[in-house]
């Protein structure tokens, strides 16, 4: 998918430093792995997208095609997007979110979900620009995280 402006790709091993970038300068991560980074980006069930703008990362989103024990057709997670400050509200978030739908339907998915936060206005309406919706609205994530 391409814009006049940045160009959306599917991160790889050849493309190591730019998943690299994305993950350390738009995700902001601090530490950074890159034997994990490279395994991830082995794995055809990841994704790693990258929107670019004269080289540079401006924005990326990760997913996972997620298999399920009573079915063949896999349902995407859309795990986390982010967008650089200086470049949002230009569309790049919504191409990355509408690449991922594609790759879903290309891949036969039966599903693309993503968790978010009510309080986010502007990735919710970004969401449901690009075709997502809330099943309903009592939908509750519970997490545990370890140090």
């Amino acid at each position: 998918m391409t814009d006049q402006e940045f160009t959306i790709v599917r991160a790889d091993v050849a493309k190591l430093e730019l998943a690299a970038e994305a993950v350390r300068d738009v995700h902001e991560r601090d530490v950074l792995d890159e034997g994990a980074l490279e395994e991830f980006l082995l794995d055809n069930a990841r994704y790693l997208l990258l929107a670019l703008e004269r080289g540079h990362v401006v924005g990326s989103l990760n997913g996972y095609a997620l298999r399920h024990p009573d079915r063949r057709e896999p349902a995407f997670l859309l795990y986390e997007i982010d967008v650089r400050e200086e470049c949002r509200n230009r569309g790049i978030g919504k191409a990355l979110v509408n690449w991922f739908i594609a790759e879903a339907r290309s891949a036969g998915a039966f599903e693309v979900w993503v968790v978010t936060n009510q309080s986010n206005g502007p990735a919710m309406a970004m969401y449901r620009h690009c075709g997502l919706r809330r099943p309903n609205s009592d939908d509750v994530m519970l997490d545990m995280t370890f140090d």
